[in-house]
């Protein structure tokens, strides 16, 4: 992955002051190969874990942001986007007509 994600906008960076906390429970054997990882990283266990923990947060947003799907399939969506189906056409028109339950900008 690379470039900033639009959802790490603004999140602190490695310079921020770290105010929170988080505690969790590992197993001896979770603590001695993270420890190992850090270690031959030459990072302290708190911050391998909280870099790791980041890395798995982002990629888990991206997976929710992005779809990948083959040419027959992103040409049945365009299709469906450019002639939608009477039934589909209708819902939208009545969605539109409805009142927005946003606060007018």
């Amino acid at each position: 992955m690379s470039g900033r994600m639009p959802y790490t906008v603004g999140m602190a960076s490695n310079t921020a002051t770290k105010t929170r906390r988080i505690e969790i429970r590992i197993t001896e054997e979770e603590r001695s190969l993270e420890q190992a990882a850090a270690t031959a990283n030459g990072e302290t266990l708190s911050e391998f874990v909280r870099k790791a923990a980041r890395r798995e947060a982002e990629r888990t947003l991206a997976e929710r942001s992005s779809y990948v799907v083959d040419d027959e399939a992103a040409q049945r969506f365009l299709t469906a986007l450019e002639q939608p189906s009477a039934i589909a056409a209708r819902k939208l028109r009545r969605l539109i007509e409805k009142p927005s339950v946003l606060p007018a900008a």
